[in-house]
């Protein structure tokens, strides 16, 4: 009598859904999550650039790389031409909002504020910085860990939002995004102290 074969417990459980298991993997590996992904993106663009930044007086929130980005709208104390926080030709200090996705990424969703990493008083600037409530600095962790564009930072886990009931809470999620975003924008003042004490 043939000896019988018992498959690994995960591999029993994938094979035990396969249908749902193909589903997914087709949408994941397709066209569908990235699709999926965008859209999420760009409501969140929309909506913290109408709730939040447009009212404090910032630009609206603009894509590159992934992230979205967004700073205050005036210009330098010094030249109005030049953009305020404007740091190094072409870069500023700006929020950073980033929508990771659930699979397939290294990051996890989070809420920053973005220094270049060419700005010779960066390390001077981010030393200064105090992070708001629920925020992390860069100090916390080892050199070459975050970002060198790292500073002041939150994340908005994807696990932090599902409920008891295993379901995930997509409003709540939303939110985190809107509550880290309204600390980074309230920051506005100590960053300008900040950058006036550095000259």
């Amino acid at each position: 009598m043939p000896r019988e074969y018992t498959l690994a417990p995960k591999l029993k459980l994938i094979v035990d859904h396969l249908k749902a298991v193909r589903t997914l993997d087709e949408y994941v590996n397709g066209v569908g999550l990235k699709k999926d992904m965008q859209d999420f993106s760009n409501h969140l663009q929309q909506d913290l650039s109408r709730s939040i930044l447009r009212p404090a007086g910032w630009e609206d929130l603009y894509a590159s790389e992934g992230s979205l980005y967004s700073s205050p709208k005036s210009g330098s104390p010094d030249n109005q031409l030049v953009q305020k926080w404007c740091v190094v030709e072409d870069d500023v200090i700006a929020i950073a909002i980033s929508p990771s996705w659930p699979v397939q990424d290294d990051d996890e969703p989070y809420a920053e504020l973005y220094v270049p990493k060419d700005w010779e008083k960066r390390q001077q600037f981010i030393a200064e910085l105090k992070p708001p409530p629920g925020f992390e600095h860069v100090s916390q962790y080892s050199d070459g860990e975050l970002a060198e564009t790292t500073s002041v930072f939150k994340y908005v886990r994807y696990e932090s939002y599902i409920g008891p009931d295993g379901r995930f809470d997509a409003t709540g999620f939303v939110e985190g995004f809107r509550a880290a975003t309204k600390s980074l924008v309230a920051m506005e003042k100590e960053i300008d102290q900040i950058l006036e004490r550095l000259g």
